[in-house]
């Protein structure tokens, strides 16, 4: 995937992230670049790049109702 659409996409995801959490902008891209899914989804291995946004939402989600 070429960086820019793996840009867009990361911001289409931290904007969602924050709509669903209620929470501004700043701390969902803290929380994205925190979460595990967010540091696999620069790696093509795991498959993220090709899910949906809401898909790799609601995992990060999952993720943080673990912790």
């Amino acid at each position: 995937m070429k960086d820019y659409i793996l840009y867009r996409k990361i911001a289409r995801i931290i904007m969602q992230l924050a709509d669903e959490l209620h929470i501004s902008s700043k701390r969902a891209m803290l929380l994205f670049y925190q979460s595990t899914v967010g540091r696999q989804l620069h790696d093509p291995r795991y498959g993220y790049q090709i899910m949906s946004d809401t898909y790799i939402v609601n995992d990060i989600k999952s993720e943080l109702a673990n912790l």
